[in-house]
């Protein structure tokens, strides 16, 4: 017999940058790399966690503190100092990593195992949607790289005009799906943004954290988005 939990459970929710598709970190080591400072990309994807920790004590030092620019200035530079790179470089590393995702999104790395537990969630008759901060190219980069056909909903920040942790892009996508937020399970990989949003709307989230180094906040975690839901 099902659970009352897997019954009532209607649809799948997603962030896009770190839960479906992964920044290049092979290109961004190298882009990053010195005449005798060569950077490893596992160890600069796990730099990236001090990132992640930069942008979680910045928001959540002030309650409702939304994610501007400040918020992923501080992302970057928690980033860069954990992977070694002195200050001094920041402002160029900065500039390097805009200009290459302006032309191609570097959030372009689509991990194994990904369409196949989207193909088996849609199978299973759940409604799967896409909630992401972003510059407008979402969807279009969903279709690129062969996962919009998974998606009943993709919901752009720049498109719709509010976004993580702001519940109000939460309460879009629940309109679209036209389910209710006990309904719906989401997975993102920044807490302060994506799961404190997703809770603010009344929403289960887990926290994306492949790498087991998300230490610093106590709430249930994934590796893979296969995890977010049990197919029996």
């Amino acid at each position: 017999m099902k659970s009352k939990a897997k019954e009532k459970l209607k649809a799948l929710l997603f962030d896009f940058g770190g839960t479906l598709a992964f920044l290049d970190f092979e290109l961004l080591a190298r882009e990053f790399s010195r005449e005798g400072r060569k950077l490893d990309a596992l160890a600069l994807e796990h730099a990236e966690y001090a990132g992640r920790a930069a942008i979680d004590r910045h928001l959540m030092s002030v309650p409702g503190k939304q994610a501007d620019y400040a918020a992923y200035e501080h992302f970057f530079r928690g980033w860069m100092t954990a992977a070694g790179i002195p200050e001094e470089e920041f402002r160029e590393c900065a500039a390097k990593f805009g200009a290459i995702h302006r032309e191609a999104t570097l959030w372009r790395v689509v991990r194994p195992g990904t369409f196949e537990a989207l193909e088996a969630f849609k199978s299973a008759g759940y409604r799967l949607g896409i909630v992401s901060n972003a510059e407008g190219q979402v969807e279009a980069d969903a279709k690129r790289f062969g996962l919009a056909p998974y998606f009943d909903v993709i919901i752009d920040s720049q498109v719709v005009g509010v976004a993580k942790p702001d519940p109000r892009i939460f309460q879009i996508v629940l309109e679209r799906l036209g389910a209710g937020p006990d309904e719906v399970r989401f997975a993102g990989d920044i807490y302060s943004i994506d799961v404190e949003g997703a809770r603010a709307a009344g929403i289960e989230a887990r926290l994306v954290d492949q790498h087991q180094r998300y230490t610093w906040v106590d709430h249930e975690k994934i590796r893979h988005i296969r995890e977010l839901h049990r197919i029996d």
